[in-house]
């Protein structure tokens, strides 16, 4: 399993934190590599939704189900493409929350999957975890996002 992680300060409470990551219709719109987003059932906790993400100039389809949603964690589970855990993390900072992403996934494949993985996935995904982390904090603060 390969790992990244980041941490980004926003001026904004947990909980409005909480509920833009909650948004799933809107994710697309900070979220670069997310392609579109559909048949969304509930929110929060017990949410499912299907989804395309563009990785590598390819679109690979999956789908997702949040485990967890509160003020201080919002997790979510992908299957399909590349299996991934998403953990977001949220500590209320001055001024605001202080917000650690870290996505725990596994490279489908032999020892050609764990070297494409070191050489080209790890490093677009790292670049996608900071992407989504500037664009949320954008969103959140009322600028604009990339």
């Amino acid at each position: 399993m390969s790992h990244v992680e980041g941490i980004i300060q926003i001026v904004a409470p947990p909980a409005k934190v909480q509920e833009a990551l909650e948004d799933i219709p809107h994710a697309p719109e900070w979220i670069s590599s997310l392609q579109k987003v559909w048949d969304v059932q509930g929110k929060g906790q017990g949410c499912k939704y299907k989804w395309t993400f563009k990785m590598g100039g390819l679109n690979v389809d999956g789908e997702t189900e949040i485990s967890e949603s509160t003020a201080e964690k919002f997790v979510m589970a992908t299957t399909g493409g590349i299996p991934s855990t998403w953990t977001w993390d949220m500590k209320p900072a001055a001024g605001g929350t202080e917000l650690k992403l870290s996505i725990d996934y596994t490279v489908p494949g032999s020892v050609l999957g764990a070297i494409a993985n070191k050489l080209i996935i790890e490093k677009e995904n790292d670049k996608e975890l900071r992407s989504a982390l500037v664009n949320l904090k954008g969103r959140l603060e009322g600028w604009e996002v990339e």
